[in-house]
């Protein structure tokens, strides 16, 4: 009996070293997802699934399933976020007292905390083994994306008849998972309190990334759908994200430069210090987050990039990313090329000349005086106007010169007119 207790237990040290050794290659060997049995790439989670896999984020539950169709634990999605942004900076969760230091996925519950897309179920619980809900997930990936829920404050649910389900707590991730788009419900509705699957939450963050980079290098091609970058020493150069551009955390405190770079959302940076990340060359975005949490970062506008941006980008650092003095979002200095762009615009108002002419001058036959209005609105300057014949230049009257703020109300003509038209030029 003890021979066999002893052997249980060794054979229960090689299975958890077995299952670490397991998690461990699956992040370094590339996996696809047809390597699953229980993938069936017919189905309509094909190719997120597949596109998660690719990427890295979704692991199988064992060398041979992926299981697509069952519960995602809170514990699987919050190791899937971090592997997604590059998570590698932990937090104290000592608190969590269900979470133990011999699980897969303490490691992960510690990232996810201190990333800020996890807190517990209560404040000595965070329940990782029990499945995730459906407002639990949108919470999550809400937090993530630094959505601005203030903006979505309005999102009308009424299409969802089973909205009253919704927690409290979760209603302004949820309205804002809704109002970007990301999440449009089951067929039943939004089934809030239900558990989300595997399969159902890769294709909620296929729909929002598109790209996945994780490759230093620079990158040219114009991108469709929104970007993540999830390490250092990355420029993006004369293309187009046609979404959002996030900095994961992975990029620490390296440098990530965007040249000419045209970002239809928002830059959202989650990583890079103050090296930093770089906007030249005209880049431009709707708006820029600094949400980094575990250091300080700058991103930084040059000349070109702040002259398109200046008056129409918006700007926010949250409230944890604003503990680091150091984190600023810093634009060109603007007050010198404002005040020369004033004092050209007061010059041009002030030397502008204004001729209000009819598109036809009718003379009478006989006469030589026609009635036209000459107005010189410069503050300052004298012109002088010619009207001349198309046919050969000559001039039908004399020039006539109007100081600052004078003006004619007729024109006397060289010669009395012939019958006929003549075609001038003032």
């Amino acid at each position: 009996m003890k021979r066999k207790r002893i052997l249980a237990l060794f054979l229960a040290a090689v299975s958890c070293l077995s299952l670490a050794v397991s998690a461990s290659a699956a992040g370094t060997t590339t996996r696809k997802a047809t390597d699953f049995k229980d993938y069936d790439r017919t189905a309509w989670y094909a190719e997120a699934v597949s596109a998660a896999v690719d990427n890295g984020l979704l692991y199988g539950k064992s060398t041979t399933v992926i299981d697509p169709n069952g519960d995602m634990t809170r514990a699987e999605m919050a190791a899937i976020i971090n592997r997604s942004f590059g998570c590698y900076k932990a937090a104290d969760i000592s608190q969590y007292k269900d979470v133990s230091k011999s699980k897969w996925y303490y490691k992960d519950v510690e990232l996810a905390v201190q990333m800020g897309t996890y807190n517990g179920r209560s404040s000595s619980s965070m329940a990782p083994d029990s499945p995730i809900t459906r407002q639990e997930a949108m919470t999550v990936v809400a937090r993530a994306l630094e959505l601005d829920y203030d903006s979505y404050s309005k999102t009308d649910l009424s299409a969802f008849s089973d909205r009253s389900e919704i927690s409290n707590w979760a209603l302004p991730y949820v309205r804002a998972m809704v109002g970007a788009d990301y999440i449009h419900g089951r067929t039943k509705g939004l089934e809030p309190l239900d558990n989300i699957t595997r399969a159902e939450f890769a294709q909620i963050f296929h729909n929002i990334i598109g790209t996945y980079i994780v490759s230093k290098g620079t990158y040219d091609k114009d991108i469709k759908g929104s970007v993540l970058i999830r390490t250092d020493d990355v420029k993006l150069k004369n293309l187009t994200v046609d979404g959002d551009l996030i900095i994961g955390n992975g990029v620490a405190d390296g440098k990530v430069t965007l040249s000419n770079v045209k970002i239809s959302g928002r830059l959202v940076v989650w990583g890079g210090g103050t090296a930093a990340v770089y906007c030249n060359d005209g880049t431009t975005a709707a708006e820029v987050i600094a949400c980094r949490v575990d250091g300080p970062v700058k991103v930084i506008f040059d000349r070109e990039s702040t002259l398109l941006v200046y008056d129409k980008i918006k700007t926010r650092i949250t409230e944890r990313a604003g503990k680091f003095p150091e984190t600023e979002i810093v634009f060109y200095a603007m007050d010198d090329l404002l005040n020369a762009q004033r004092d050209l615009n007061k010059m041009v108002d002030e030397n502008l000349i204004q001729a209000e002419i009819p598109a036809h001058l009718y003379a009478i036959v006989g006469e030589q005086t026609v009635s036209a209005t000459l107005k010189n609105s410069s503050k300052t300057d004298t012109y002088t106007i010619e009207i001349r014949r198309d046919s050969d230049g000559s001039l039908i009257a004399d020039p006539i010169t109007l100081a600052a703020g004078a003006s004619v109300s007729s024109i006397t003509l060289k010669d009395v007119p012939e019958y006929g038209n003549a075609a001038c030029t003032a």
